[in-house]
C-alpha cells in the first residue's frame, strides 16, 4: 500500500507531500491540472526512465520519494536475494538532475535502475485504456485461474520443482556437450599415459642409468686404460711403487744424519699408502660390475623411453614425466566420471519428468473444474458494469511438453454482443470495454490474493453515468480487500472514494505550479458538485454531490 509520496521539483510540481489511506481512493481535476504529471512521477519511483527536460527548475536536482507497507505481498525474499534490507514500511527514493546524474536507493540502500522497475512491478499496478493491459498476458490469465481455482500454492510447488528440473536438464546438456568433446580426446590421452606408464617412470634413476649407459659405452676404452694402468704398476724396473720404495729407503736413512728428513720420509710413506690403495682400486676395477648383452640393451632403451617422453612432452625431469603421467591419469578419470554423472543425471531428470507430469495434470483437472465457474463469475460481474450480453471464453489447451505453469495454454475469448463470437480479447473490446472487463477480473482476484496498489488512470472515459456508477461500486468493493486508486472525471466514481484528492494548477508571480489537496467535508461536495454542474456550481448540483456522498 502506498502511504506517502512526495514530490519535489518536476514539471509544474514544485513541492507536493501526499499521504494516502487504504481503501479506495478518487483522485480528480480538471484537464491540463497535472494529474497526469502526478502518475508520471510515480511511474519514475517505479523504475521507469527520466527525461531531464521536465525538471521545473534546472538549476535544482528532482527528488521523489515514496513510503509503501509491503507487509502483505510476500517480498522478504526479494530482498534477501537482492541483499536489501527488508522493512514492511519500504522507502523508495530517485534523485536526478539536469546533467543526467540519477541515483535511486531502495531502504536508503543505492541500487541500479533496472532492479528498482522490478521492484516497482511487485508493488504498484497501473491500468488505463490505451495501455496493453495485463489481461492480454497469458500469464496473468492462468494467474486468475489459478487463484480462482485456489491452486496457487499447488503451482508454486510445482514451479520450484519444475525449475529444478530446467536446471538439470540444462546441466545435462552442458554435460553431454563436455562429454563429447572430451571423448575426442580420451583415446589419445589413454595412449599418451600408456606410453608413460610403460616407461615405469618411477623406478628410474636418471643419474644412474646415464652412468650405466655411459660405462657401457666407453667400455673397451675403460678396460684399455685400466690394463695400461696396470702394466705401469707391474713394471719392474720403473714401477711408481718401487720407485717411492726406494725413495722411502733412502729418506730413512738420511735422517739419522739431519731430523729434518724425518718429514720427507713420513710424507713417502703417506704417498706409498695412498697409491697401494689406487694399485689395488685400480686391480679391483678389472673385476668391477658388469653387464650382459641383455642388461646393455635394457639400459639402452630406458635411457631412450626417457629421452622420446622428455622430447615429446618438452619436459626434463623425471619428476616433471611422474606428474604429467598423474595429471593425464585424473584426466582420464574426470571424463569416466562424467560419463557416469550423465548416467545417474539421466535417471534423474526422467524421474523428475515423471512427477511434474503427474502434478501437472493434477494442476489441469483443478484448472479445467473452475473455468466455467470463473466464466459465471466475470458474466455476472460484467453485467454489475452495464455489459449484460459479455461473456469470457476461457480456452485451456493442453500442451506437448511441460512448462513452468504446467501443461496447460490458455487464452481469453471474448464477445460483446449477444449472438456474437467469440474471439481474442484484443481483436474485440474497445478501450473503455477492456478497462471494465480488467476492473471486473482484478476485482474477482482482489479477493482472492494479495494484489500490490491497483491505480486506474481514467478507464471510465466515455462511459455513461450508469456505467460510472457501477464501476464506482467495484472500485469501493476492491477497496475493502486492497488499495485503490482511480484517476476520474466523473462524480460519481469519485463520490465513492473513500479519500478524494484534487489536483489543481495556479500561477502566481509569473510561476505556474500544480497542487494536490486532501478534501474534507464541504470542499469535497463543492468539486463533487463543478464536476456535475461545471464552472457555475448550482444548488442542485451540490444536493446531487452531498447524496453521493451519503450513499
Amino acid at each position: 500500500m502506498l502511504k506517502r509520496l512526495d514530490i519535489s521539483n518536476y514539471a509544474l510540481i514544485e513541492n507536493v507531500n501526499l499521504h494516502l489511506n487504504s481503501g479506495f481512493t478518487a483522485i480528480t481535476g480538471e484537464t491540463g491540472a497535472g494529474k497526469s504529471i502526478l502518475l508520471k512521477a510515480l511511474n519514475l519511483l517505479l523504475g521507469e526512465r527520466a527525461d531531464t527536460a521536465v525538471l521545473k527548475q534546472s538549476e535544482k536536482k528532482c527528488v521523489l520519494e515514496a513510503e509503501l507497507d509491503i507487509s502483505k505481498l510476500a517480498l522478504s525474499s526479494f530482498f534477501k536475494a537482492n541483499e536489501l534490507d527488508y522493512e514492511e514500511d519500504c522507502i523508495i527514493r530517485r534523485e536526478f538532475n539536469t546533467a543526467g546524474k540519477s541515483r535511486v536507493f531502495i531502504n536508503d540502500t543505492p541500487v541500479q535502475l533496472t532492479l528498482l522497475k522490478t521492484l516497482g512491478e511487485k508493488l504498484i499496478s497501473i491500468h488505463t485504456q490505451h495501455q496493453t493491459l495485463q489481461i492480454l498476458n497469458a500469464a496473468f490469465q492462468l494467474d486468475v485461474l489459478d487463484h480462482f481455482a485456489g491452486i496457487e500454492k499447488l503451482v508454486t510447488a510445482y514451479n520450484k520443482k519444475y525449475t529444478s528440473y530446467r536446471e538439470k536438464v540444462n546441466t545435462h546438456i552442458e554435460l553431454k556437450v563436455k562429454d563429447a568433446e572430451s571423448r575426442k580426446e580420451k583415446d589419445y590421452l589413454a595412449f599418451l599415459l600408456s606410453e608413460l606408464q610403460a616407461a615405469n617412470l618411477s623406478k628410474i634413476n636418471l643419474e644412474e642409468l646415464k652412468q650405466k649407459s655411459a660405462k657401457i659405452e666407453n667400455a673397451e676404452k675403460i678396460q684399455t686404460a685400466i690394463s695400461f694402468a696396470q702394466s705401469i704398476f707391474e713394471n719392474d724396473s720403473f714401477s711408481p711403487s718401487i720407485g717411492i720404495k726406494t725413495l722411502i729407503e733412502t729418506f730413512d736413512d738420511l735422517k739419522k744424519f739431519d731430523p729434518s728428513f724425518a718429514d720427507i720420509s713420513a710424507r713417502l710413506w703417506s704417498l706409498k699408502i695412498e697409491l697401494d690403495d689406487v694399485e689395488a682400486e685400480v686391480n679391483s676395477s678389472e673385476n668391477g660390475e658388469s653387464y650382459s648383452e641383455e642388461e646393455a640393451v635394457l639400459i639402452k632403451e630406458q635411457l631412450e623411453q626417457f629421452n622420446t617422453l622428455s622430447f615429446k612432452h618438452n619436459l626434463t625431469e623425471v619428476e616433471q614425466l611422474l606428474e604429467l603421467e598423474k595429471t593425464i591419469g585424473a584426466d582420464l578419470n574426470a571424463i569416466a566420471s562424467l560419463e557416469a554423472n550423465i548416467t545417474a543425471l539421466d535417471l534423474e531428470i526422467k524421474s523428475l519428468e515423471k512427477e511434474l507430469t503427474k502434478e501437472a495434470k493434477t494442476i489441469q483437472s483443478k484448472r479445467k473444474a473452475a473455468t466455467a465457474k470463473l466464466e459465471r463469475e466475470v458474466k455476472t460481474r460484467l453485467n454489475n458494469v452495464a455489459m449484460p450480453n459479455a461473456e469470457l471464453n476461457i480456452e485451456l489447451t493442453e500442451k506437448e511438453r511441460l512448462g513452468a505453469a504446467g501443461l496447460d495454454s490458455i487464452d481469453f475469448l471474448f464477445k460483446t454482443n449477444l449472438g456474437g463470437n467469440f474471439s481474442s480479447i484484443k481483436k474485440v473490446a474497445s478501450g473503455g470495454e477492456l478497462s471494465r472487463l480488467m476492473l471486473v477480473i482484478l476485482s474477482i482476484l482482489s479477493e482472492k490474493k494479495n494484489l500490490p496498489t491497483l491505480i486506474f488512470d481514467e478507464i471510465d472515459t466515455g462511459v455513461s453515468g450508469e456505467v460510472a456508477s457501477k464501476m464506482a461500486v467495484e472500485f469501493e468493493k476492491m477497496g475493502e480487500q486492497i488499495q485503490v486508486i482511480a484517476i476520474t472525471h466523473l462524480a460519481q466514481v469519485a463520490g465513492k472514494g473513500r479519500s478524494h484528492l484534487h489536483v489543481s494548477k495556479a500561477s502566481t508571480a509569473g510561476k505556474t505550479n500544480t497542487f494536490v489537496k486532501s478534501l474534507q467535508g464541504d470542499e469535497r461536495i463543492d468539486v463533487l458538485a463543478s464536476m456535475i454542474s461545471g464552472e457555475e456550481i448550482t444548488q442542485a448540483a451540490k444536493e446531487n454531490a452531498a447524496n453521493l456522498l451519503s450513499k
